[in-house]
């Protein structure tokens, strides 16, 4: 191993000597890796002026059992539910109340909802499912759309993959061809949670995807997120709730303050629609006229309606993205305070306003997708292709957050994945640097260093890096990670100092009046543009590795710089180190701000940095002819 940081930036150069660049491909038949093959064949899909819909968010579990299932406790004399902060005009209802059901489809479609998009928890709640038979059966008779909204896998472990395909298949199977099932180009549109999204390991989609399409037929589905990746992977992106939007300005809304949700409203459906019509994938934005979960969950919070200036600041600029469908949250999500169904403390205003927008957005034209950049390779005959990258790595992969890009792009580049948590991190047999060469930890400020004794994960990652692991820092949320302690009640409890990562203060907003622009080291991080500009909108904050805050012992190659115009220096968002201490000796480290996967094209980005973690590991043994 190289003795100092120009040695190894040197060797690393010399990795990449066969001159490397990205093109643009839209196939790669010679590919081993089925997961990049199966995001190269979906970039093949490609939507482009779909037909507007205005949706809503539907829930059929009201009524059953008792104390009936949704309402709990219900005074009908007052008109008081224990777990819902106004009473439905029509009462604690039956979800299979087929007059309750022609009911609710009278009252959307005459105000400008086109369709439900039913939750659903798949073939192990019969209650559930044999209500969405009878909703769809209404629905066909009034023409009238529904979609489901896929709740929860059933399994978490070995047979998560054929639970999902027996699910969606079903789905696909029953009600594919009815009338009533929304479709896009023909395909039956199902969406998906945020919490199957996070359950299901990203190495799994392709085998549930394509399992679904051998059994049941072709289907789009719609992912709740705007991460690149999800772009990548699906068919469409709508989120169910304000992702992202700070707690501080949503439970807190007063008309002095509405102009903060609608900057957050307008940055965030821009983002949105354009991701999805950058990938020829639909464009989906949320409305929601606010939520009061108080009495259901026993929590202070809740978010105004503002006597409906709430929801219509979200459908001004929902109407402003121009997406191809607006998704209400929701129809009648009673216990969380979200819905639109006509109560007896508001009567039917909510439905009013939405008429009143949806009209506007129906009468509007279609938009036109972008033609979709295919995704990124490399050139033919250099010595590694984006697919292989990783190929043959086991990588464990540590994620406080739902599926992230550094997730997707380390299975694209070929890695073998397995997702790890705390409790694994202190099972030597599960983690070690023989079994998990590579970590990557992808997450947010809080963590949990203890699980059975005092601090025995931070001691873990410690041993992990002392036998020769190598530990990338891949931050999804904040800016610092693994500084508040949630097995301390989410104290202040940083351990980069512990694993030697770098991370030092810097600033929480950049300095006026200055320029600030990433520079990379392009001969290292091969493909990666050699600059990019900090951003300037969103949270702004800056925590950079320093060479000043890692051990003076430790060899410290900052591999991205934040310099302003004069080329002063404002620290590192990319640095790598080999430790030379006692307690870490042997093991590597790879931070990256969050603030740097904000401002490269995750594209470039991710792979470029996959490609350099290869060379830093040992090489993978031949297999056997």
């Amino acid at each position: 191993m190289s003795g100092n940081k120009h040695t190894i930036l040197r060797n690393c150069g010399h990795v990449f000597a066969v001159a490397l660049s990205f093109v643009c491909c839209t196939s790669f038949s010679e590919t081993t890796n089925t997961f990049f093959q199966f995001v190269q064949n979906q970039g093949q899909r490609h939507y482009t002026k779909v037909p507007h819909e205005v949706l809503a968010d539907y829930y059929i579990w009201y009524g059953y059992g008792n104390p009936p299932n949704g309402w709990n406790e219900v005074d009908t004399n007052k008109h008081v539910i224990a777990k819902t902060a106004r009473y439905p005009v029509k009462g604690a209802y039956r979800s299979d109340d087929a007059a309750v059901i022609d009911w609710h489809i009278d009252q959307a479609k005459a105000h400008g909802i086109t369709g439900f998009v039913v939750s659903w928890f798949g073939l192990a709640n019969r209650q559930i499912d044999d209500t969405l038979a009878l909703l769809i059966k209404r629905a066909e008779e009034k023409d009238f759309k529904i979609a489901v909204y896929w709740e929860n896998q059933r399994d978490g472990g070995a047979l998560m993959r054929q639970f999902a395909v027996d699910d969606l298949s079903s789905i696909v199977e029953r009600y594919g061809k009815s009338k009533a099932f929304l479709k896009v180009d023909g395909k039956p549109v199902i969406f998906m949670y945020g919490r199957v999204v996070y359950q299901t390991p990203v190495a799994l989609w392709p085998e549930i995807v394509q399992g679904v399409r051998a059994r049941a037929g072709d289907f789009a589905l719609i992912a709740d997120g705007y991460q690149t990746s999800y772009a990548y992977l699906f068919d469409g992106l709508h989120t169910y709730d304000p992702a992202g939007l700070s707690p501080d300005i949503w439970n807190n809304l007063r008309p002095e303050n509405l102009s903060r949700l609608r900057a957050w409203a307008a940055s965030h459906y821009e983002k949105g629609v354009k991701t999805a019509r950058q990938h020829g994938r639909i464009a989906c934005v949320m409305v929601v006229p606010g939520c009061d979960a108080r009495k259901a969950y026993k929590i202070k919070e809740q978010s105004d309606r503002l006597d409906g200036q709430t929801y219509r600041t979200l459908w001004d600029e929902a109407l402003k993205a121009q997406p191809d469908w607006v998704l209400i949250t929701s129809w009648n999500e009673w216990p969380e305070g979200s819905e639109i169904e006509p109560s007896l403390e508001l009567g039917d205003k909510y439905l009013q306003i939405t008429a009143e927008y949806s009209q506007r957005f129906l009468n509007r034209p279609t938009v036109s997708a972008l033609t979709p950049a295919p995704m990124p390779t490399f050139t033919s005959g250099v010595l590694l292709g984006a697919d292989k990258a990783l190929s043959g790595r086991n990588v464990a992969v540590l994620m406080t957050d739902r599926m992230n890009d550094s997730e997707f792009w380390a299975a694209y580049c070929g890695a073998t994945i397995q997702r790890v948590n705390w409790t694994d991190l202190i099972d030597p047999n599960i983690f070690n640097a023989s079994n998990c060469p590579v970590l990557i930890y992808i997450g947010g400020e809080h963590y949990n260093s203890s699980v059975k004794v005092t601090d025995d994960v931070a001691h873990a990652l410690v041993s992990y890096l002392r036998h020769g692991g190598f530990l990338a820092c891949l931050p999804s949320a904040g800016v610092w990670p693994l500084y508040y302690d949630d097995s301390r009640k989410g104290a202040p409890h940083a351990i980069t100092d512990a694993l030697a990562l770098g991370i030092d203060n810097g600033f929480e907003q950049p300095p006026g009046g200055v320029d600030l622009t990433f520079y990379a080291k392009t001969n290292v991080l091969v493909g990666l543009p050699a600059t990019a500009p900090f951003p300037k909108v969103g949270d702004l904050r800056w925590r950079p590795t320093t060479r000043t805050r890692a051990s003076a012992a430790d060899i410290y190659v900052p591999l991205v710089q934040l310099k302003d115009g004069t080329g002063k220096s404002f620290g590192d968002a990319v640095t790598y180190i080999e430790h030379r201490t006692p307690a870490l000796a042997g093991g590597k480290t790879l931070c990256v701000s969050i603030r740097a996967t904000e401002s490269f094209d995750l594209a470039h980005f991710f792979p470029s940095l996959y490609q350099f973690i290869s060379t830093r590991l040992k090489p993978v043994p031949a297999s056997n002819p």
